[in-house]
């Protein structure tokens, strides 16, 4: 029972949406509207928010080839920002094989990126530290008998829209049968930080990735192994998540997520201080999210999560650094 949501579209999107799509023929529309509260009760603040409306075109041109633009406008403080997250071309040159071209979702990973395909409202760690989130460039993806596939990519870097003289390359081996999905990615590149290509950031990742469905119950897990070399620098991390969802009727969900992610060398977590300090850092989050379908396309989720550190990198409700952070969310999606 994934969180499928919808909340504003019934009375002007979907009716004007219903007939551009009429009018195509093979070009349909999509979309959310995803809204929340927020707040810290260790910071002791919140605040209510619409956090992301998204439209999704996809269009079929012939049997073998498509297109696909994930247009969005995200919350950016108190305005909002329209960006393109996605939009690529798809082109089958033979049965089981796509090739996809232009801006895509980075194929890596357990946890999607938009909130209608994930049980909690936040994501863990190892998402937003220890993978990229979109990558721009070419990707061949082969589907296999007995349910293997794989996929090949290149890109400009970890969310790189703009080209440098280096590449990233990766890939991602699959399998999926009976109630089981599995995978093994792996992502490495160079990429330049300046105009001159003076200074260079080199990444790479393995990753696993497994769920498994069982009558009611989801299990899900991911092991993330990273580095980096920058600044002739090395650095590493280590990190993990496991996660279960069980539908407890046809409404309501509940579900559980550890996560644990170990940056030794500060470098996944951003501090990178001078050379001499001590910038590592081991982080762990517990939530919990009951989820619930309010109707067709609508629905909303609780989350209760706690952030624990090993330094005092979080801020109590006195403004004084503290190695514990707790928040709180409300949120509701609505797909159509």
């Amino acid at each position: 029972m994934k969180k499928t949501v919808s909340l504003l579209c019934a009375v002007t999107a979907c009716a004007t949406f219903g007939v551009a799509g009429a009018f195509a023929g093979n070009t349909t529309i999509s979309g959310f509207v995803d809204a929340s509260y927020f707040g810290e009760f260790s910071g002791n603040n919140g605040e209510f928010g619409l956090d992301q409306v998204e439209v999704d075109v996809e269009h079929e041109a012939t049997e073998q080839a498509g297109l696909r633009a994930d247009l969005e406008w995200v919350k950016d403080g108190e305005g909002f920002v329209a960006q393109v997250e996605q939009a690529f071309a798809t082109y089958s040159p033979a049965p089981d094989w796509v090739l996809t071209f232009g801006k895509f979702n980075a194929p890596i990973g357990f946890e999607l990126l938009d909130p209608t395909d994930v049980y909690q409202f936040s994501h863990s760690l190892v998402f937003d530290y220890g993978l990229p989130t979109n990558l721009t460039g070419l990707s061949a993806a082969k589907t296999f008998e007995g349910g293997f596939d794989v996929i090949a990519h290149v890109s400009n870097g970890w969310d790189r829209q703009t080209a440098s003289r280096n590449v990233t390359w990766g890939g991602r081996a699959g399998f999926a049968r009976e109630g089981l999905v599995a995978g093994l990615s792996a992502l490495t590149g160079k990429e330049d930080l300046d105009d001159e290509g003076t200074a260079t950031l080199k990444r790479t990742v393995i990753d696993v990735d497994a769920s498994y469905s069982l009558d009611r119950i989801l299990f899900g897990g991911e092991f993330n192994l990273g580095s980096a070399e920058h600044g002739g620098a090395d650095f590493d991390w280590t990190a993990f998540l496991l996660m279960a969802h069980a539908t407890v009727n046809d409404v309501l969900g509940v579900t559980a997520r550890l996560d644990w992610f170990d940056d030794p060398d500060g470098f996944a977590f951003g501090y990178m201080p001078a050379v001499g300090d001590d910038p590592g850092e081991t982080r762990q989050s517990i939530t919990v999210s009951p989820t619930f379908v309010l109707g067709e396309g609508v629905g909303a989720l609780l989350e209760v999560r706690m952030d624990m550190s090993d330094r005092d990198v979080f801020v109590d409700s006195d403004g004084e650094p503290t190695d514990t952070s707790v928040s709180g969310a409300f949120e509701v999606t609505y797909t159509w």
